[in-house]
């Protein structure tokens, strides 16, 4: 698979890394000109302590102002709340905004800084169909000057350009895709990830893995992509398990924040040909399964039954995996890759299914769903592979 001769690298958002770092954030609205800060977040952030590790950064200091928290963010940034949230900060004068928290309350702050930046009140007039492909040129600086602070070392939404929203009328997830939507400043401070349970540290940890894999096999795929995919993998690999055994972990929680910032980067850049995610996204959309769960779940699925779509760089992501690879076609050294996931998850005694049934009816609207995916109008995932995969994905009866 012969990467092409010519593209582009965009990438907005300075990251800044280590321990303490989030203490960086009023200095940095200072800046960029903002006076009047919110920060979202959602009610587990608020409970588990840690908006007060920021906020009271701010009270030190004294300036810029936070003139509001919005803490109603979901489990998944909704079309409802952001629009909600956007006309929380019109009302509070808003013109800087923080984000605290994981993918979902990143990717609602890019949804808000969009739909204030766009001067509307309603997203779903910006995305018909579900999509809202806002590259440049059309896509424009949005005026919102954006920090953002992950909880969660796994999707890497505070760098990208992409945002998934959950469109909850016709429960679908739909992609945001602008130019400037992505924080102007990511603080990876590993100290706000140290309370995550293992359950989720380790869902998290294998979202990154799958962007990664999944930025490296894209057919779009070019030499910078290669180099940051490759290395988040082994990050991944070697941290993951110490991260979930001792959560307290400062080395591993900041190299896996690493790897998911480094990860998201191929991701974003694979032209939405993202077969792994596109199922995840109907798992995420009909059942409301916490988007690094299904992700999770579908990988290992889809290694076994699509293996095709994996062989162009089966060798790289191979010996990424450890994997010495002399002798073996591409199809087992997509096996193999798939055979040393299994033992990854079982390291961190994270199940690769679902512990529930799918009846054919509800099958039938799943694989519907999967193909109403809008990476699915990209890149449509074989009907038959789609159903082996959910054969493999949801337990027996």
């Amino acid at each position: 698979m012969g990467a092409p001769c010519y593209f582009e690298w965009d990438y907005h958002t300075i990251v800044q890394v280590g321990s303490g770092c989030r203490t960086f954030a009023p200095q940095r609205f200072i800046e960029m000109g903002a006076k009047r800060v919110a920060i979202l977040t959602d009610p587990g952030i608020v409970k588990a302590g840690l908006l007060d590790m920021v906020k009271g950064i701010f009270e030190v200091q004294g300036q810029p102002r936070i003139v509001g928290i919005y803490d109603k963010i979901e489990q998944d940034a909704s079309m409802r709340v952001i629009n909600d949230c956007a006309e929380w900060c019109r009302i509070h004068a808003v013109d800087g905004i923080l984000s605290l928290g994981g993918g979902s309350v990143l990717d609602t702050a890019k949804g808000v800084k969009f739909l204030l930046g766009m001067g509307e009140t309603d997203i779903r007039t910006l995305m018909p169909g579900n999509a809202g492909p806002f590259i440049r040129p059309i896509g424009k600086p949005l005026g919102i000057p954006n920090v953002a602070i992950p909880t969660t070392a796994g999707t890497g939404a505070e760098v990208s350009q992409i945002a998934v929203i959950y469109n909850e009328e016709e429960k679908m997830k739909a992609i945001l895709e602008h130019a400037y939507i992505a924080a102007d400043y990511a603080l990876l401070d590993p100290d706000l990830t140290l309370g995550l349970p293992p359950r989720m540290t380790a869902a998290t940890g294998l979202d990154a893995l799958c962007h990664a894999i999944e930025g490296l096999v894209s057919p779009t795929g070019n030499c910078m992509i290669d180099g940051l995919a490759l290395h988040a993998i082994r990050l991944v690999l070697k941290y993951l398990p110490i991260a979930v055994k001792d959560g307290k972990n400062v080395e591993a929680r900041t190299k896996l924040l690493v790897a998911s910032n480094m990860a998201i980067m191929p991701f974003a850049m694979s032209g939405l040909i993202v077969p792994v995610h596109n199922i995840a996204h109907a798992l995420g959309g009909q059942l409301r399964i916490p988007h690094g769960e299904a992700v999770a779940v579908c990988l290992p699925a889809v290694l076994k039954n699509f293996p095709y779509h994996f062989i162009g760089k089966a060798e790289d992501m191979a010996q990424a995996f450890g994997i010495r690879t002399d002798g073996m076609d591409d199809y087992s050294m997509v096996e193999a890759v798939r055979q040393k996931l299994l033992s990854l998850m079982d390291e961190c005694n994270f199940k690769p299914y679902l512990d529930r049934s799918l009846d054919e009816a509800s099958r039938k609207e799943m694989v519907k769903a999967v193909k109403g995916d809008i990476s699915s109008l990209i890149y449509p995932i074989p009907s038959d592979t789609v159903a082996a995969c959910m054969d493999d994905i949801f337990a027996k009866e």
